[in-house]
């Protein structure tokens, strides 16, 4: 039978393996953290989530293939049967490289490779061959000041609203993240725009002087006056089973996949399902790497002045082939011509930072029986551009989303004196004026109907 690792998110609710339905398989659209096997008609389907949050590792030898969603548990399969070697410049940018890796599809050996995120992988089984079919899902293609895109703009608030509600209905282990920056805000824009009970969800603020907490404490805390909702609220006792040295490690290891050089370690699992709001992604709606590849890399050596200077050349250059190899796969994937263009770092980082860093960090929670919700990394959002011709501005998304659903959130100021410029604001209201909001689409947007089964 078909069989769904991991979770989708859809209008009608939380899907997992043990209560998946035909129209749940129907509706596998991108959404949640999963990794989707179905056996048919002499094939093997093999679907995953928009991020690629599992991860799908390819080995090929000759006409030899196999697959995997475990790096290591393939490299097991694998390592005295062919001949395997290690990928140096991966290890060395991995190494150097703060939070996560930005390879697109190279892995700790060379002959090993991460499929694509966005491929569907089909296996003839009598044949033993397979075949790569890449989802387009439209991305950074749709104008904001155009009917589509107002569209796909409000039902990506329904679609979140309804889902937030549903939970909300549901189970009382709920939670949202506030800090002082923009990520977070975003979310808390759609819990706003829905009329939420806010009294039924833990809105966390962290309260300690690294970073900028300090700052985004008292920033969230002018926000819940405004709202009348309290911080850092009791969620009621929750259960736990601890995990032994072995399983610690393995979770690690798996929910990472060597993608990253910080451990990160939990000796437990909730008994019960935890769900949980965060505004991973948030920056993707903006503009991060906003250069040339050929500055981007000139801007890495930075990453290599802890060391001795030979050592520092030789890290330099690993990364510098890594990230072309990366620039490369943007390039033919996205059909772009111009080797200089700006895009280029931009979807690189789009590529590879919400699948090792944010897709990793969703997978290692589910292992650990906590649900993420991250609105700002959806399909459906995904497919606006970031600005128009008339307002080249890169926060223009941002700020459409704030005028449109919850004006008040401009209000507060946000942190590291960060700030969108007026202008912009005027013409995100000026779209606004031109597609209004229907007023239906302001009421209370109900959870009815929302399966509880994952609850």
């Amino acid at each position: 039978r078909p069989r769904l690792y991991g979770y989708s998110i859809q209008r009608s609710g939380i899907y997992e393996d043990d209560n998946l339905t035909p129209e749940a398989i129907a509706g596998l659209d991108g959404r949640g953290c999963y990794i989707y096997v179905d056996v048919k008609d002499g094939e093997i389907t093999i679907k995953q989530d928009v991020n690629g949050c599992w991860g799908i590792y390819l080995f090929r030898h000759g006409d030899y293939f196999a697959l995997s969603n475990s790096f290591f548990r393939l490299l097991d399969h694998i390592k005295f049967k062919y001949p395997l070697t290690v990928n140096r410049d991966f290890c060395n940018y991995l190494l150097v490289n703060p939070v996560c890796s930005h390879t697109y599809l190279e892995t700790a050996i060379n002959e090993i490779q991460l499929v694509d995120r966005s491929a569907i992988l089909t296996i003839n089984i009598k044949e033993k061959t397979f075949q790569s079919e890449l989802i387009n899902y439209k991305e950074y293609s749709v104008p904001l000041d155009s009917k589509e895109g107002i569209a796909n703009l409000d039902r990506w608030v329904e679609f979140w609203s309804k889902v937030f509600c549903g939970v909300a209905q549901h189970t009382k282990f709920i939670s949202a993240d506030l800090s002082g920056g923009f990520d977070s805000r975003i979310s808390l824009a759609i819990l706003l725009h829905s009329n939420i009970d806010l009294s039924k969800i833990r809105i966390n603020s962290i309260k300690d002087d690294l970073h900028t907490h300090k700052e985004d404490y008292e920033i969230a805390t002018k926000i819940a006056e405004h709202y009348s909702f309290q911080l850092n609220k009791s969620l009621p006792a929750r259960q736990f089973l601890n995990y032994g040295i072995n399983d610690i490690f393995n979770f690690n290891s798996y929910g990472w996949q060597t993608f990253t050089n910080i451990p990160k370690y939990s000796p437990v699992k909730l008994v019960d399902k935890m769900y949980y709001i965060d505004g991973s992604g948030g920056e993707m709606l903006r503009r991060y790497w906003h250069m040339s590849p050929k500055k981007f890399i000139e801007n890495q050596n930075w990453q290599v002045n802890f060391s001795t200077r030979n050592l520092s050349s030789k890290l330099f250059h690993s990364i510098k082939i890594i990230l072309e190899s990366g620039f490369r796969a943007v390039c033919d994937k996205y059909s772009i011509r111009d080797s200089d263009s700006i895009d280029i770092s931009q979807l690189l980082y789009y590529e590879t930072r919400r699948r090792h860093h944010f897709g990793k960090g969703v997978l290692s929670s589910y292992l650990h029986n906590i649900f993420t919700f991250s609105p700002a990394i959806d399909p459906e959002l995904c497919t606006l551009k970031l600005n128009t011709s008339d307002c080249p501005d890169y926060n223009l998304l941002i700020a459409l989303i704030f005028t449109r659903y919850e004006p008040d959130l401009l209000t507060f100021p946000f942190n590291s004196n960060r700030s969108i410029a007026p202008e912009t604001i005027e013409y995100a209201k000026k779209i606004n004026e031109r597609f209004p909001l229907a007023k239906k689409d302001k009421a209370s947007i109900s959870g009815g109907g929302f399966s509880s089964a994952a609850a």
